[in-house]
Formats: C-alpha cells, structure tokens, sequence
C-alpha cells in the first residue's frame, strides 16, 4: 500500500491580496469553483471575494484583514484547490484543518456541503465583527516558556497555538496588544502581528458565541466520508457535536496534537492547500518531534511569490510518483 495522503487547512492570518491569482487565471478546475462559490457569496452578501481579491490590484503588502472578505476567501481559495487535486486524482486519506481551515477540511470530508459551509463561514464574519470588540494576534518567534513568564503577556493576552518550540501565537484586545508590540520591540523579541482585526482562539470573541451557536443550532454536520483530523480536539473526530464550528474558533489550536495522532509520520503525504503553506512551515519544524527523517514529503501550492502554477505541475507529478514506486 502508498503513503496516505494528508490535505492540510490553514486559517487566518495566513491570507494576502492576489493569493491563487495565477491559478486563478490559468488553472480551468480552480477558477471554475472560485467562480461558482463567489457567485454564491455575491448572492448572499451583494459583493465579489475575486473583486476585492484581483480586480483592485492592491499589492501582496498591503494587510488583507477586512473578515467579511477574508473568512470566505480563505475557505473558497482551499475548497477550490482541493477540487484541483481530486480532479487529478489525488484524493485525501485525511483532512487537517486549522482554526477557519477547519470549515474547508469538514467539507473536504463530506460532513458539509460547500454552500452551507460558505453561509456559516460568512455568518461567522459578520457576527464577530457585529459582537466583538477590535483585537488581534501576534506571532512569537521565541520560547513558549516567555509567556509564562512575562506579566505584560499573560496579563493582557491568550496562547492562540502553539506551533513548533520556537513559534507560539498570542490574542488579545487592541490596546493591549499594542502594549506587547511595544514591549517585544523593546526587548528586541521577533515577532509579526498578524492580518486578523479580531482576537480569535480567547475570551475577547466571546461575546460572539451565543449569537454563532444558535446560528448553527439546527446544522447537523454528517459523519465525514475521509478521516478529519482537528486541531481543535487534537485527534481524530468521527462524530461532530453541534457546537464543534464555534469551538474551532474559540478554543486553542491543537495543531501538534492533531499531528501526533498522525503518527506514523513517514508514510504520509502532506499537501497544504493554505494560501502561504504555513502548515507545512510548522510541520517540518516540529521535526524533533517525530524524529528528524520522519517526515520527508511535505508539498506546498501557494505562495505570495507567485509561480503557483508551477509548483502545482510538480507537486501533482511528484506525488503520482511517490505512489507508483510505493
């Protein structure tokens, strides 16, 4: 038997303006379900993602974090890419999603059709945007072990994730996040606010939660037809409880846990179907994890510095490969 193969989700923060563009111009299967799922968005919301995403020409530098758009571009973007790769094919032996990726990842697997995972996706945006006060997230590039340790963090923000050793993510309201922004600065401590307005995975969406989950009170998300594995639970799910899509966002992302549960990790096959491959990123840095020849096919699709296209023809052909000679 092959290597099973994993298609990976990320969530927010991993979004930019002209993500997919290139595809999006020259790749049939991709700009098809673009299309067809932004002229569902446009029905519902009288606006267009490939409008605002495309047609502006705003640079891959200016911050993409305005929620009624990014939340449906990020799930339209990796539903969309998915499609490409079962067109191939390539059909996923598991789904890991994170955060947001996580409503891409359950649709992939067939607990949700993709215009009812588009409709809560959007709700979510407008409730949040509706209920909660103005926040955000900021990445460290340090020791997990600095939050602990340092008041300023632990008393004005939430751990959002931990990723690898060396790389956790923090929430917290605006002013207290620009308190930490200056406090890292000053202590010369890497790190990288990320393009999200709202401060997800802690108590400042709260607000939000009652208001979501009478949303999706009557959405009953059936047993998934592929393996998905949560970074929400950290393992394996095979039924899903009513409130399982607000605790994707509201709770603490598990995405090493979710990877544990993979393990064997040698005879997998990693796709990141994210906007950066920030999955993939975080994964071959968790390779003191799983020991450091473990983890050896690691492909990524999309990246701000374009040749998507071609990384697309390599990674299909790379993975055909792998499983003839396996």
């Amino acid at each position: 038997m092959g290597k099973s193969i994993v298609f990976l989700f990320s969530g927010q923060g991993s979004q930019y303006y002209q993500m997919g563009k290139e595809l999006y111009r020259d790749q049939p299967v991709f700009r098809h379900w673009i299309q067809k799922l932004d002229q569902y968005y446009y029905q519902i919301s009288g606006k267009s993602v490939t409008r605002e995403l495309y047609e502006n020409d705003y640079p891959i530098s200016q911050p993409f974090d305005s929620l009624p758009f990014t939340h449906p571009a990020i799930f339209m973007i990796e539903y969309a890419l998915a499609q490409v790769f079962m067109e191939y094919r390539i059909f996923p032996d598991y789904v890991l999603g994170t955060s947001l990726g996580e409503f891409a990842s359950c649709t992939v697997a067939g607990s949700m059709d993709y215009t009812s995972a588009l409709e809560h996706v959007i709700a979510q945006a407008e409730i949040v945007q509706n209920h909660c006060e103005s926040g955000g997230m900021i990445a460290i590039l340090d020791q997990v072990s600095l939050y602990r340790s340092e008041p300023i963090l632990y008393q004005n923000c939430e751990i959002a994730s931990v990723n690898f050793d060396t790389h956790f993510v923090i929430s917290g309201g605006a002013a207290a996040l620009s308190e930490v922004e200056s406090y890292l600065k000053d202590c010369n401590i890497m790190a990288q606010r990320l393009p999200i307005r709202h401060g997800f995975h802690s108590k400042w969406i709260d607000p939000a939660g009652p208001y979501y989950e009478r949303h999706v009170s009557s959405l009953a998300l059936k047993s998934p037809h592929t393996t998905v594995i949560s970074s929400f639970s950290g393992q394996r799910v095979a039924a899903f409880e009513p409130e399982y899509l607000w605790n994707v966002v509201r709770e603490p992302i598990r995405f090493r846990n979710a990877l544990k549960s993979l393990m064997p990790l040698k005879d997998k096959i990693f796709v990141d179907l994210g906007p950066g491959g920030t999955l993939a990123t975080f994964i071959k840095h968790n390779h003191q994890m799983f020991g450091s020849h473990e983890v050896q096919n690691i492909y990524t699709v999309l990246s701000p510095f374009h040749k998507d296209i071609h990384r697309l023809e390599q990674v299909i052909s790379k993975i055909k490969m792998e499983r003839v000679t396996t």
